[in-house]
Formats: C-alpha cells, sequence, structure tokens
C-alpha cells in the first residue's frame, strides 16, 4: 500500500526538445546545418538537421485540447501542451500528476543522443550533443534541481571524447548518463569489447547511472515489416532482456564495481525468467564468458528495472529484488497515464507492504540517482 507521504519519483519521461535549442547555443557559423524547427510545403512542422527531416509524432506528446491525438499524426510546437518541451510548464504538468520527480530522457535526440551518430560532420555533431547537455543542466534542470534530474548524452563515436564529457557534465550536476542498449545496431563495437574502457572508467569515476533505454538502439525487435505497429509493444521489453544479458556477462561490472545501470522503458516482468536462464548458462557455459561472478549477485549487486503498469513484475517481485525495481509515468509518451499516474501508482502498490512500496514509489530512485543525497 502507499503512503500517504511518498514522493512519487519517476525514472523515465521525455523533454521534446525546444525549437531554440541548439539555434540559441551553437556557435553562428553552425546554426544553417545545426537543428532547427522549419515549416514544410504540406504545412507540418519538422526538425531539420543536415541532412535529416525529423517529425514529431503525437503519440511522443501531449496536445492540449481540441488537437487531434491520433499517436501516428505529426505534432506542431503549437499543439502541444507546454509541459512538453517548457520546465517551467513540466514542473505545473507534475503536480498536477502527483509526481514530485523525473529523470527524463531526450526526444529528437534519440533516447541516447544517437542522433548524432549519423553526421556528415562530428565537429557540428559533439556540439550539438554538448548544447544539449548544457540545456539540461543550464536551463531544464536548472528551474528546480531537486525535483529535475539530469540525465546527458554523449559523443558515442569517440570513447575518449564521451569520458570527457561525462567528467565535465558530472561536475556541472549531471546524474545520468544514456547509452545505447545495442551498440552495433548503431555501427560501433559491442559491449564485449574493450573499446569502452574509458567511458566506463570515466562513469566508474564519477557514479553517472548507465541508463539504457529501450530504442536507444535505434530499433525495436519486430516480427515483420508489415506487422501492425502496435504489435511491437507486447514484446518490448525483449530489447531490455538482451542489453541485460550482455551487461551480465560482458564483464564491465566486475572491472567496474560502482557502476548501476538502469533499464528504462522496458518494463520488469522478464526478468526473474532472464536471471534464471541466465544463471544456467554461467553454470554451464562458464568458460566461454567474461564475467566472474554469477548473474543473480551482478544483478543484485548493479541494476535496476523500471515498470509503469507490470503487474507480472510485482507478482514476481521477490525474485526480482525489492531494491532493484523502480517507477515510471513516461510524460509525454503515448502510454503515460498523466493526469492520472497516481491512480495506476495506487493499483501497483496495492500488495506491498508500506516499506516496499516506497521503494518501489520513491526511495529506490532516490539512492540510485543520489537525489536530495
Amino acid at each position: 500500500m502507499l503512503p500517504s507521504d511518498v514522493k512519487p519519483i519517476s525514472v523515465d519521461d521525455h523533454v521534446i526538445e525546444p525549437p531554440h535549442l541548439w539555434q540559441s547555443r551553437l556557435p553562428a557559423a553552425y546554426r544553417d546545418r545545426g537543428p532547427r524547427v522549419v515549416e514544410l510545403e504540406n504545412g507540418t512542422e519538422a526538425w531539420l538537421y543536415e541532412d535529416q527531416v525529423v517529425q514529431t509524432v503525437r503519440g511522443n506528446t501531449r496536445t492540449l485540447p481540441g488537437y487531434d491525438d491520433d499517436p501516428l499524426g505529426v505534432a506542431r510546437f503549437s499543439e502541444m501542451r507546454p509541459g512538453c518541451y517548457d520546465p517551467s510548464a513540466r514542473l505545473d504538468d507534475m503536480d498536477l500528476d502527483g509526481i514530485w520527480a523525473q529523470v527524463n530522457f531526450p526526444d529528437f535526440s534519440r533516447f541516447a543522443g544517437h542522433r548524432f551518430v549519423v553526421s556528415h560532420d562530428f565537429d557540428l555533431a559533439a556540439l550539438c550533443v554538448r548544447a544539449y547537455n548544457d540545456f539540461i543542466l543550464e536551463e531544464w534542470c536548472a528551474t528546480d534541481p531537486q525535483r529535475l534530474i539530469p540525465l546527458i548524452v554523449v559523443p558515442l563515436w569517440d570513447p575518449a571524447a564521451a569520458a570527457e564529457e561525462v567528467r565535465r557534465t558530472a561536475a556541472m550536476g549531471a546524474r545520468a548518463v544514456a547509452f545505447s542498449e545495442n551498440p552495433t545496431s548503431l555501427g560501433l563495437p559491442s559491449v564485449f569489447t574493450d573499446h569502452w574502457e574509458p567511458l566506463w572508467s570515466a562513469v566508474d569515476e564519477t557514479g553517472l547511472v548507465v541508463c539504457l533505454h529501450i530504442g536507444s538502439s535505434s530499433k525495436l525487435i519486430k516480427s515483420s515489416d508489415d506487422a501492425p505497429p502496435c504489435l511491437v509493444l507486447p514484446y518490448v521489453g525483449a530489447n531490455s532482456m538482451i542489453a541485460c544479458s550482455d551487461w551480465l556477462f560482458s564483464g564491465i561490472l566486475d572491472r567496474h564495481r560502482s557502476i548501476q545501470v538502469a533499464f528504462s522503458e522496458g518494463g520488469a516482468g522478464w526478468a526473474p525468467y532472464l536471471l534464471e536462464q541466465s544463471s544456467q548458462v554461467f553454470d554451464n557455459f562458464r568458460v566461454q564468458l567474461p564475467a566472474e561472478r554469477p548473474p543473480r549477485e551482478t544483478f543484485a549487486e548493479h541494476m535496476t528495472v523500471c515498470m509503469l503498469r507490470d503487474d507480472t513484475a510485482i507478482a514476481a517481485l521477490d525474485a526480482i529484488g525489492e531494491d532493484n525495481i523502480t517507477w515510471e509515468s513516461d510524460y509525454p509518451h503515448e502510454s503515460t497515464l498523466f493526469p492520472h499516474s497516481m491512480e495506476s501508482l495506487k493499483h501497483t502498490t496495492a500488495p506491498m507492504a508500506e516499506d516496499v512500496a516506497r521503494k518501489f514509489a520513491e526511495t529506490n530512485a532516490r539512492r540510485l540517482f543520489k537525489i536530495g543525497i
């Protein structure tokens, strides 16, 4: 049961980057190629970055009353709730929804900032990454540093530069860094290589949480191209399962014992099954694996899953661990229950003892992201 004095913390929400972000922060010489919002001939808006034209779908936003809310439609900024892109308005929407604090991922930049991996000019791309992080730290989260928790992105194409950005932003107050759930899908080396060691050393040193958001590999697993788009949703956690398996066995968490890994927006009901199967693999094929410790030990010490609605996970909480699970509201995406998130959270925590409900809704996230600590 949810205690009445809990301050709910959502570990997965999103910023719809405002149109001024890069145009106000990039050097003048780069602004005509940097991300900017343009009007298309068909009367819709889009982001233009180099030769990429990207439209914001309504399913990634909350629209104002009176506008079409078809999740596959295109949203203009004038049609969005200001809470999507304005930090003061976001705090108002959090108050309306009963949420005390949020960790926010990018939208246009993609969930691990991997929009900028596909670039003709990596000098520009690096400036775009830095501008996004400065916006998050100096503008978005600075509006209320207690309630808006800064997550940054890094130049994934350059591990040394990524490490430098982790150290720079950690000194400015960053608490987490987004990384790809499967960098090989982006044409980058896997987590089984030593390619990423400069980054992991910086993360270990600074204490930033590594957040692996579903879709941060640039794709979601899908059975076929002609399957209805919504059919990725029942098994969307498969992306997190693959990422979790890689991190359990990669040896990264044996070499860097302070790193914490959070699996974002992938649900949690898959975790008991994966831990059971991973334990069998570790016992039977240990000689093939870089990992030194059993998967359950590594998971318990280093990993946290999150969920919005997942009764299967709650029924298996003993197998997951009451200290290894957190809650999300996913504002402003279509799966969010805004402005009724508290009704869902109370339903989810109804079977729990009050001390466990408090961990799930607040204190696990507070400890992980060092909120108010």
